[in-house]
């Protein structure tokens, strides 16, 4: 298992690393690639009487960029509705931890009706459990930056800075970018860039925005990155039983879209208001700041998410027969060993067993996010282009070559796609 104090700082040169999913956090922004689905109708007990007596419960993420911003657009959208609410302080719950899509849903139970300053990732819902998603309200991108006034070590040029585990490291991994200097978290991106230790960086806009107002010397070169995980909206969540709470959010979004008080509270935080320093990767317009909400944007103002965790396996058990091995393991050395190694050690493509792929506990990949990029991304020559039992059976070898026993349940590959056990890796 890798730990920060092996991590941090560690150079990468040649090959880029595994692209890494993790539950999404909101300062390492980390993610799962695992596609939920939504749903129709789903029954929710009226709220109206609830807010009339008791405000509503608001949170947001002590440590998120944001958060100043959440407050702000929470504040407008609870007065413009008429609803009175009251922001909980969740730092003795969280303190200097990042949070997933798990501790979120407890919270949603015990002590919030409603988070602000969500990141949803383009049409993919990281949450689960029934949770419903408003309208976003802001549009935030991961970008590539350089500090135009550092002295670049000679060791550091043509090097890009990553968060480990992050979207970033994803971005430069598809962008093609060879050496990589991987940091433990975005403000060690950011000072790996601003010190000379890397040339460039990939961080998530609001992040370097924070930065430069709380440094003002420093004004960062930006360039959008053009990745699957690129660009992600800020929304409110809540879970099924706040479906109604939420519907009316969308509604209230839409409304103060047009209000020139409140686009001048969100425009500073869109990475359009950097215009003067972005460079195209060749990604089309940067997308407005504030989302103008129409109904058929969203259905209802809202999407539901209804996925559960049955059918999920534990420990160093997980879904698939032994009778999948053999054939994944002639699938693997017909098409992936030429990149990823005989032994999937790694050769021009990263590893794929080991503590180099994964931890031994506590892994911030899926199964299922695993099993998505491999079939929408893989072969690299060919993405997509295998048969999803033919996917299905190489994930069956990945998983048998990390040390994980068949529970005899073939694995299936549509299924697999939701399966939200933690990717780890048993092996040395």
């Amino acid at each position: 298992m890798f730990s920060a104090s092996i991590i941090k700082g560690y150079r990468f040169q040649g090959a880029p690393l595994a692209p890494h999913f993790k539950d999404f956090q909101m300062l390492r922004l980390t993610m799962t690639a695992t596609i939920l689905s939504t749903v129709g109708f789903f029954y929710v007990a009226p709220l109206a009487h609830a807010m009339e007596n008791h405000p509503v419960k608001l949170c947001t993420f002590p440590l998120s960029p944001t958060k100043s911003l959440d407050i702000d657009v929470a504040r407008a959208v609870f007065k413009d509705l008429s609803i009175p609410y009251r922001t909980v302080d969740l730092t003795k719950d969280l303190g200097n931890r990042s949070t997933s899509k798990f501790a979120i849903a407890e919270l949603l139970k015990s002590k919030c009706d409603v988070f602000s300053g969500i990141p949803i990732l383009k049409e993919d819902l990281q949450f689960k459990n029934g949770m419903a998603v408003s309208a976003p309200y802001l549009t935030v991108e991961f970008v590539k930056f350089s500090n135009p006034d550092a002295k670049v070590a000679a060791d550091g040029r043509g090097t890009v800075a990553v968060a480990y585990e992050t979207p970033g490291q994803l971005i430069a991994a598809e962008e093609g970018d060879k050496n990589f200097d991987v940091e433990n978290t975005t403000k060690d991106v950011i000072d790996a860039v601003v010190s000379g230790k890397a040339e460039y960086g990939i961080g998530w806009y609001p992040s370097l925005l924070k930065y430069e107002n709380s440094h003002h010397s420093v004004h960062f070169s930006l360039m959008t990155t053009k990745s699957k995980v690129s660009n992600w909206h800020l929304s409110f969540v809540a879970d099924a039983r706040n479906t109604i709470l939420i519907s009316k959010i969308s509604r209230a979004l839409g409304r103060l879209s047009n209000d020139v008080a409140f686009q001048k509270m969100v425009k500073p935080w869109a990475i359009a208001s950097h215009a003067a320093t972005i460079s195209s990767a060749g990604v089309g317009s940067i997308q407005p700041a504030v989302f103008v909400y129409k109904a058929g944007n969203i259905k209802n103002g809202y999407r539901l998410i209804d996925v559960s965790d049955n059918g999920g396996s534990t420990g160093n058990q997980a879904n698939f027969a032994q009778s999948q091995v053999g054939p994944g393991k002639k699938l693997y050395a017909a098409e992936c060993a030429q990149c990823h190694g005989d032994n999937l050690q790694g050769h021009t493509a990263p590893a794929l067993k080991g503590p180099g792929f994964a931890p031994t506990n506590n892994s911030t990949m899926t199964i299922g996010g695993i099993f998505l990029y491999m079939m929408t991304n893989m072969p690299a020559d060919k993405p997509g282009k295998l048969k999803p039992k033919q996917y299905a059976d190489i994930m069956a070898f990945l998983l048998h070559a990390n040390g994980y026993m068949p529970n005899g349940k073939k694995l299936d590959p549509s299924a697999v796609q939701d399966d939200q056990q933690e990717f780890d890796s048993f092996v040395q």
